[in-house]
């Protein structure tokens, strides 16, 4: 929905209460993607604004600097991300290997969703500065620290060879997000349109038996 700001006597930028939150979600979403296609530099707060058909007011009411717009839009991603683990981790499992199998599936379907979220982290992960600490502190070190968990008990229980839970937490995120994340890049070779759940699902279980020992599907 396009929408913009509304006129009346309020100072420019303040939306009636009744559209405050789409207008709100419209910027945060816009902000999202432009981030995520264009990196920090390649974005303007007028360009966010446009996206929706707003007044760029509306933007520095709702989030400040194109800074602070940045870091509500990794935020969001966060907040969105950490809410579907959460329900993936209180599945039932017989194991703790089977729950890792579970949440690598999980992984693999949600970045092909929200291929965003590892389209910034490409963007700004390099970044030495406050953004790439940023991405590291809010997007990537919860996931880790969940998988390295995680990975610790498959361990434990025989199923995972004994390599750094790191080389295992980037094969997993980087095998699992960035060939959706590219989708053009990865479907100009053999192995069918990345995009249809088919391939999806074989790309996930593909990863599964590559870390796994003796992995049959579950």
């Amino acid at each position: 929905m396009t929408v913009s700001a509304p006129k009346s006597n309020r100072r420019p930028g303040r939306p009636t209460s009744s559209v405050a939150g789409s207008i709100r979600e419209d910027l945060l979403n816009a902000a999202i993607d432009l981030f995520s296609r264009r990196g920090f530099d390649g974005v303007s707060l007028r360009q966010i604004a446009d996206a929706v058909g707003a007044d760029i007011a509306l933007t520095r009411y709702y989030f400040g600097s194109k800074e602070d717009t940045w870091k509500a839009a990794v935020d969001q991603l966060g907040v969105n991300f950490a809410l579907e683990l959460q329900k993936t981790a209180n599945g039932t499992y017989s194991s703790k290997t089977e729950m890792m199998k579970a949440v690598i599936r999980w992984f693999v379907s949600v970045s092909a969703r929200w291929p965003q979220l590892s389209k910034i982290i490409a963007f700004e992960g390099s970044d030495r500065g406050v953004r790439g600490e940023y991405i590291a502190a809010r997007l990537v070190a919860p996931f880790y620290a969940f998988m390295d968990t995680l990975i610790t008990d498959a361990k434990s229980e025989g199923t995972i060879v004994d390599v750094s839970p790191r080389t295992i937490f980037f094969m997993i995120t980087h095998g699992g997000s960035f060939p959706m994340a590219l989708p053009v890049l990865t479907n100009r070779f053999p192995g069918g349109d990345i995009s249809e759940v088919e391939n999806l699902n074989a790309h996930a279980e593909a990863i599964i038996k590559l870390i796994f020992k003796d992995s049959p599907p579950s």
